[in-house]
């Protein structure tokens, strides 16, 4: 079985574009803050520098890679369903604690707030992205370097 062909991914040479639009988006983003810039040219550096990030990941993230095949399918599957698990289950313990917390009236209204927004930003979408792309890099070379080191061997024998 075939999976390239059911499977749709950008081209190779997208990891390098996708990378370096993330960086430029993260750097554009954070550029207003270090040189005081108020009002709404910071405002439109931020949503600007946060799409083209989103939009770099994308693209770095489902590209293929030099030799795809039904290994780095089941890296790609296995790492977004353990990114899904990890998110979900680190979203049910902060919740109960954030319930916790406010039901003993811990912080005021404002810091409670402001916890449940820190909450709901660490556990949203993009954190499930994030987090399924680094476990899948480093899974991918870490089978690559092992692939390798075991080249090597047999090469040596």
């Amino acid at each position: 079985m075939n999976t390239q062909k059911k499977l749709f991914l950008l081209p190779y040479r997208f990891q390098t574009i996708g990378g370096i639009i993330a960086v430029i988006g993260f750097l554009v983003s954070i550029v207003p803050q270090f040189f005081g810039i108020d009002g709404n040219l910071s405002t439109l550096c931020l949503i600007y520098g946060m799409l083209a990030v989103a939009l770099g990941l994308f693209m770095f993230g489902f590209s293929r890679e030099k030799q795809e095949d039904e290994f780095t399918l089941y890296l790609r599957t296995s790492s977004a369903l353990r990114a899904l698990l990890i998110v979900f289950a680190l979203q049910f313990v902060l919740k109960l604690v954030v319930s916790i917390l406010e039901y003993k009236q811990v912080f005021g209204e404002f810091g409670m707030k402001t916890l449940n927004e820190f909450v709901d930003s660490i556990t949203s979408l993009g954190a499930v992205f994030i987090l399924y792309l680094i476990m899948y890099k480093v899974r991918l070379r870490r089978y690559n370097h092992l692939a390798l080191d075991t080249q090597e061997e047999a090469y040596e024998e």
